[in-house]
């Protein structure tokens, strides 16, 4: 498969396909075509797209022993689909087996032995896998201690990364398996063949390779390869000897070595040079007097001049860099670009082919569209100091991705009410306003407000800010429900590599103020209780001030007296309720929504919920004769549309002041009490605990799964006599959230106390393994 444009690796990949990419001095496909030598392949078809001739004209008919026949595509078939109509024009033996293998991938695998495991297991198809430390850049392989395959995830967040065994793109097919897919149709390995396959039970298995993979998806794994080819991880490579390797005999002069280092032919160092550690000279590159090349990359013809200091850069063929310039980890030249003498290159920063960086000029930003920012979402979404690390410059990019996604079409944003928040909101506008994106701004309003107006509006992206002196920005989807990780990732790709839409001047539209929409939803809440809560005497208290003021409003305008012995109390931002009555005691938030959950259940309705809202609302519906159904927090494809959809008309899920007024209302039109309401709810408690991790979190939910019965979803939930127990990573994996759920709160906290030391004694375990 040698087809790959390799638009992450860009600049590199602007004017080379991602197969011809140079490894030590080398195409990365002929590492590949090495190995299938190695494993007494003699017969390959390679599928093109990009730049076609580049791999023809470079491979030819033959390399070494194996013959090779180029299958261009004209329209893309998908990888299923590619490789179907590349075995059609293979000559090969009838009913042999297929390997397909990745052209710009590095490995090291013994693939004769996946081939034995693919036979003797009966499989119609083999995908063959290993261990990885951050599972949610791959897609991951479920399977049995057999190898039968179980299911897939594709590119999760922390939280679905129930494995880290992942999808290396290395198959073995039986030719039968062709015939499932379509001819001239776009079909997919991952995302049609394979789950078809599943679906229909045909035998689908997993082999576990030991040894070196890396897939090349981006410019930090490319320099990182050339690491580790110069460390000998290669098992067919060995580690150069002496730890200098050069194909020629190196030329005299007073510079310094220090290994290891690679360095081609036609190579010319300047006296005083130091090269090295991990340094890579490609054919033809010069480097000048006095300069330091430090864990860089010098691809062929590339020129640092007199006294360049480079660490962890990377010099495209023909780049490049004058006298005096610094340039920083994961900075990036492409082919014919200039940096002038002493500039500045921060790290991360990518200067696209054939541009020119001013002398003394100090690059902060990508020399394309736009600049490369590392941001990465958690739990709250994209969080930081108000005007230290959320900044407006930071917000205008997120905008402008955010634009750029949309595509012309409606964002919403909104912000709590501070000043700061404001401010921030003001930059986000102007972001998405220059992709020549709509934006509805709804104004300051609480989280569940912005959420109503979203589901309300119809709109498919939502973005809220949220101020104080650490500040938020918080993605929203159609229906008002968390955004999907594939629109995470698409944001954090696009801040990454500044890939934005630009509208023209006559293009950009005015901000829609929609701030007039508050009002609806304030009348939404009285709408909620038609009859109104006359004779209910109640005290709303809360940790925020305005989804308080809000609902102390709202009650008053509905009849309710104030200082009431029951009391409301609202947290997270306006989205949890919990309830206090001498008589029935604290209600906890957990129970506050199964109570709605049983009103809802009472008007004869299914109930969609998060993830890891409790167990028992489960049997609480099976009660009513209905089910609940559960959607993801960041969902990494469409498994829970079906529940989202439903979660859309349900906003009182995730609404305490919609809560508090169902609640009231049952209460006012039954006539019953709160404690009364409470005995039709199953006994249950729950108890939670956040654990730092400082391991992979995949790894952990893996081995914590095989201990017993559990089942995945979003993180792992384990299933024991004593109650139930679910374990869910953060986004970024730094942390383990563990919910337990008991008959009381007695138990419900001593399993959760026996998992916390249970995944201690894992974490100790991974740590030596990994040592």
């Amino acid at each position: 498969m040698a087809g790959g444009e390799g638009t992450r690796l860009r600049p590199l990949t602007c004017d080379v396909p991602k197969p011809m990419a140079r490894l030590l001095g080398r195409p990365i496909m002929e590492y590949i075509l090495d190995l299938l030598e190695l494993h007494k392949f003699d017969k390959a078809a390679v599928t093109l797209r990009y730049l076609p001739s580049v791999v023809s004209d470079h491979f030819g008919e033959k390399y070494r022993n194996i013959s090779l026949q180029y299958v261009i595509e004209d329209q893309p078939m998908g990888t299923a689909g590619s490789v179907k109509g590349a075995v059609q024009q293979l000559d090969k033996e009838k009913d042999s087996d297929i390997l397909i293998i990745s052209g710009d991938a590095l490995t090291d695998f013994d693939l004769t032995s996946a081939i034995e495991f693919h036979k003797k297991s009966g499989a119609a198809a083999t995908l063959v896998v290993t261990q990885v430390d951050d599972p949610r850049e791959y897609g991951l392989v479920r399977a049995d201690n057999s190898g039968r395959v179980l299911g897939f995830v594709e590119k999760p967040g922390w939280a679905q990364a129930i494995t880290d065994s992942a999808n290396t793109g290395i198959y073995i097919l039986s030719e039968s398996v062709l015939s499932y897919i379509p001819e001239n149709t776009a079909f997919d390995f991952a995302k049609d063949l394979f789950p078809l396959m599943l679906e229909r039970n045909i035998p689908l298995y997993a082999y576990h390779a030991d040894g070196y993979w890396c897939d090349i998806g981006n410019i930090a794994t490319f320099l990182s390869c050339q690491r580790d080819l110069l460390e000998g991880k290669l098992r067919t490579l060995p580690a150069p000897q002496g730890g200098i390797l050069c194909r020629e005999q190196l030329q005299k002069g007073g510079y310094t070595l220090v290994p290891p280092v690679y360095i081609g032919k036609n190579v010319s160092i300047g006296a005083g040079a130091q090269i090295g550690p991990f340094a890579v000279l490609d054919d033809g590159s010069c480097v000048g007097s006095g300069a330091k090349v430090r864990s860089s990359v010098l691809l062929e013809s590339a020129y640092a001049g007199d006294r360049v200091s480079l660490t962890g850069a990377l010099l495209c063929h023909g780049a490049s860099v004058r006298r005096g310039a610094s340039l920083f980890e994961g900075s990036v030249i492409g082919s014919g670009s200039m940096v002038g003498e002493y500039a500045t290159v921060f790290p991360d920063v990518l200067v696209w082919p054939n541009k020119q960086v001013e002398n003394n000029r100090v690059l902060r930003d990508n020399l394309k569209d736009g600049g490369g920012l590392s941001v990465v979402f958690d739990d709250a979404g994209l969080t930081g100091e108000t005007g230290v690390e959320l900044t407006p410059e930071l917000c205008a990019r997120v905008g402008s991705a955010v634009g750029s996604l949309s595509k012309g079409e409606k964002v919403a944003i909104g912000c709590s009410h501070d000043t700061a928040a404001a401010v921030l909101k003001m930059a986000l506008a102007s972001g998405v306003l220059s992709t020549g994106s709509v934006v509805w701004d709804f104004g300051a309003c609480i989280e569940p407000q912005f959420d109503f107006f979203v589901n309300f509006s119809r709109i498919k992206v939502g973005v809220y800010v949220g101020g104080g002196p650490k500040a938020s920005i918080r993605l929203t989807s159609a229906g008002g429900l968390p955004a999907t990780r594939g629109v995470e990732r698409d944001i954090e790709s696009r801040l990454s590599t500044g890939n934005f839409i630009r509208a023209g001047w006559d293009s950009i539209r005015e901000v829609t103020d929609m701030s007039g929409m508050r009002q609806l939803y304030r009348q939404e809440l009285v709408s909620m209780a038609p009859m109104g809560l006359s004779g209910i005497s109640v005290t709303v208290r809360g940790s925020d001030y305005e989804p308080t003021k809000l609902l102390s409003s709202v009650l008053a305008t509905l009849g309710c007296s104030p200082n009431g012995e029951l009391r409301l109390h609202l947290g997270g931002k306006g989205r949890r309720l919990s309830l206090f009555e001498p008589e029935s005691g604290y209600v906890w938030p957990e129970q506050a929504l199964a109570l709605s959950c049983m009103i809802e259940l009472e008007n004869g309705n299914d109930i969609a919920l998060p993830f890891d809202a409790p167990l028992a609302i489960e049997r609480l519906a099976e009660q009513y004769g209905h089910r609940v159904m559960r959607y993801l927090n960041c969902p990494a494809d469409n498994c829970d549309a079906e529940a989202r959809s439903l979660a859309a008309g349900q906003l009182w899920t995730r609404d305490g002041l919609m809560m508090a007024i169902r609640i009231l209302y049952y209460m006012h039109q039954s006539k019953m009490s709160l404690k009364d309401m409470l005995k039709k709810l199953p006994e249950f408690a729950i108890a939670t605990k956040t654990v730092t991790c400082s391991v992979n979190p995949g790894r952990v939910l893996r081995q914590i799964s095989q201990q017993g019965q559990s089942e995945g979803g979003e993180g792992t939930r384990i299933r024991t006599k004593s109650g139930n127990l679910l374990v869910r990573p953060s986004k970024r994996g730094r942390s383990l959230v563990i919910t337990a759920e008991a008959a009381d709160t007695e138990i419900a906290a001593e399993i959760c106390g026996e998992l916390e030391k249970k995944l201690a004694s894992v974490f100790l375990d991974i740590e030596r393994e990994t040592k």
